[in-house]
């Protein structure tokens, strides 16, 4: 009798190209992503329940939400039985009434069945429901609950989960804690993403937003009318304002109706503002792989330019520490860009505030300046910078709040306390290179609260080097080269 599944003695090595991060840091960057969909994803369950007598019993499935394809059977008989009633009322003879969802949770009910039947329940049900936030830190769980990035519509690769595409390409990047929500929408419009976006204000713990979704109010040459893009933008600075603080990326549209040139340096324009960082170009190829059911090679396809800002929102989350700008990162997850634009346009792009990204002679997509919307000068332009001074103050934030020296009484042991908790913030900023240097802490009771206490400092960031300079000649006399 042989060995069973017997193997050679030897190396075997396989590659799984789903992204996978292991761990998951305690500083890790989430990043959210909304994004709409027709296709709802869906799977299979069963339960099995036991009928305790003839009149009516009520079940509950133990999945809940959007129920189809129920089938009730007999395990004593194998038999089916029929629905009756509206959900509501219910028949005798050996009927049920179809499944109703009520807050969460989907019930069932039957009557007419023989006391001590079991009976099993199959049915599809939807996986996620529309306007709920889901939070994940590995690319297999996303796929299980979206689905699939990709389906093929006779016969062509179609994204019918943005979700699930944008997930893959910020795990790809580097992302360690990914967001998803497939808003609740008729249309997809960019209000009904707006709305979904404002559903999250009060959710702790989203530091990165990107839209999965092209605001068509820029396809004119005077846009008077923004439901998406400008609104993301006010509504950042209010979080900001409210002592949240979080940033967008936002891409452009595979079509947009005139240049790419006009219409970033409109957005820019529009928007100014350092929270909020526009991607270009406007598409990318992607290659979904080998169709599942012809087994066929699809080759490339083209596919939004929002999806280059997911990855790029990946790459900026996946760098460790903010201080580490994205300027000249590399860009995985995409087979080329079509019809690039000339270096010179693409600086032009970047002198709007326009961050670009751009595919090499060996085929590599780099991203040659992270920028903000806002240049107005250096440090708002800079997408490293500005995220210095919001990780800064959520490391204050939760050292102080988590101390528990809010409703401590104001002692000298108070205030040696507080000295502490802020030097020690400051300290270990400055040692893991978030910040470079920083001013004594100056403590002062509010002469107008008395029962507050006013701390200011003032601290030098992490300067990303974007230049080198270098300058040569040739000595004619000796021949030399002079550095």
């Amino acid at each position: 009798m042989p060995i069973s599944n017997y193997q050679t003695p030897g190396v075997y090595i396989s590659q799984n190209t789903t992204p996978y991060p292991s761990s998951v840091s305690q500083n890790a960057l989430n990043v959210a992503f909304f994004g709409y969909t027709t296709t709802v994803p869906t799977n299979s369950y069963q339960n099995t329940f036991l009928v305790s007598g003839t009149g009516n019993n009520t079940f509950t499935l133990t999945q809940s939400g959007t129920i189809s394809n129920f089938v009730l059977t007999s395990n004593v008989t194998g038999s089916t039985y029929t629905a009756s009633g509206s959900g509501t009322t219910v028949y005798s003879g050996g009927n049920y009434a179809p499944p109703v969802t009520s807050s969460g949770v989907t019930t069932f009910t039957v009557s007419g069945i023989n006391a001590n039947t079991w009976v099993t329940a199959s049915y599809n049900y939807s996986t996620v429901s529309s306007g709920v936030l889901y939070t994940f830190n590995d690319f297999q769980s996303v796929q299980t609950l979206f689905g699939p990035a990709f389906s093929y519509i006779n016969g062509t690769p179609t994204v019918t989960s943005p979700c699930t595409l944008a997930a893959y390409l910020a795990f790809s990047n580097g992302a360690q804690l990914v967001s998803l929500m497939n808003i609740a929408s008729v249309s997809g419009s960019e209000a009904d993403f707006m709305s979904a976006i404002q559903s999250t204000q009060t959710i702790e713990g989203i530091d990165v937003i990107v839209p999965l979704k092209w605001d068509t109010g820029y396809n004119t040459a005077n846009p008077t009318t923004s439901n998406l893009f400008a609104p993301l933008s006010y509504y950042l600075t209010a979080q900001a304002n409210n002592g949240i603080y979080q940033r967008a990326f936002i891409g452009l549209g595979a079509t947009i109706s005139q240049s790419l040139i006009n219409t970033c340096s409109q957005i820019a324009t529009t928007l100014n503002n350092q929270r909020v960082s526009l991607v270009a170009p406007n598409s990318v190829y992607y290659n979904p792989g080998v169709n599942s059911t012809t087994g066929t090679v699809t080759g490339n396809v083209v596919i939004d330019g929002f999806y280059l800002a997911a990855a790029t929102a990946g790459v900026f989350v996946g760098q460790g520490n903010v201080a580490t700008p994205i300027t000249n990162k590399f860009v995985s997850g995409f087979a080329g860009i079509p019809n690039q634009i000339s270096t010179l346009d693409s600086t032009t792009l970047q002198s709007y505030g326009t961050t670009v990204a751009r595919q090499d002679k060996y085929g590599n997509i780099k991203i040659r300046h992270g920028l903000t919307t806002n240049i107005q000068n250096w440090q708002t332009q800079e997408i490293s910078i500005n995220a210095i001074g919001d990780q800064l103050a959520k490391n204050l934030y939760n050292d102080l709040n988590n101390s528990g020296i809010i409703g401590s009484p104001q002692t000298v042991t108070t205030y040696q306390t507080l000295h502490s908790i802020v030097n020690s913030t400051l300290t270990t900023a400055r040692n893991t290179g978030l910040i470079q240097a920083f001013t004594n802490p100056v403590f002062q009771q509010s002469p107008s609260l008395p029962t507050a206490v006013n701390v200011t400092f003032q601290y030098a960031p992490t300067l990303p080097l974007n230049y080198i300079n270098v300058t040569f000649s040739v000595n004619s006399s000796t021949g030399e080269i002079q550095f």
